[in-house]
């Protein structure tokens, strides 16, 4: 099944009237008994989901400006250390992680589906196993009015530059400057925007 598919799939489930009234159900505890195992199941999804949701963000102090309209199954770690301007649009599967430094959105940006914006990566020194070695944290910083297409990946200590487009499937590993449309792995500068 290709990702477009997936998520097709998942937009469709999403949409379904029953399994929107079992989710009202799960949430209310009143789920038949033969349902017990797959209740369990969707607790456990449920919760990890919410921990890692927007709204519980907030409530643990990440910044978050005015009118986010954030789909399902987007997750946020770090909250603390996640600034959101307002208008902030992320597309489901997005993975926002902040480690030991900020991770700043400017306003009026948009992620596509599967963005990742991961604030740190392991080390991979020669000599050691890359899960022993210390992680290397670095600031993320995106200007207002970015768009980041489906699928990209913008690592630590990256800027993008306000007004700028990341194309779809991009590797971002350096900054990018204002108003241009980057992309490819590893992005690169393609044209003014």
């Amino acid at each position: 099944m290709s990702l477009l598919d997936k998520i097709r799939f998942f937009k469709k489930l999403m949409d379904d009237p029953d399994l929107d009234r079992l989710y009202q159900a799960l949430k209310q505890r009143k789920l038949n008994p033969e349902l017990v195992a797959t209740e369990e199941a969707l607790v456990r999804w449920a919760g990890f989901l919410h921990h890692h949701s927007l709204e519980y963000g907030i409530k643990r102090g990440m910044k978050v400006g005015k009118n986010p309209r954030v789909e399902p199954l987007v997750v946020f770690t770090g909250f603390e250390l996640i600034e959101i301007g307002d208008d902030f649009v992320a597309s489901s599967f997005c993975n926002l992680r902040a480690v030991e430094a900020l991770l700043k959105i400017g306003s009026k940006v948009s992620l596509g589906p599967g963005v990742a914006l991961i604030g740190a990566n392991h080390g991979i020194d020669p000599g050691a196993p890359h899960q022993d070695q210390p992680q290397k944290s670095g600031r993320i910083e995106i200007g207002d009015d970015v768009w980041i297409g489906a699928h990209s990946i913008v690592l630590p200590g990256v800027k993008i530059g306000a007004g700028s487009v990341i194309a779809a499937g991009s590797v971002v590993l350096e900054d990018v400057p204002e108003k241009v449309v980057a992309g490819g792995v590893p992005a690169r500068v393609l044209r003014p925007r």
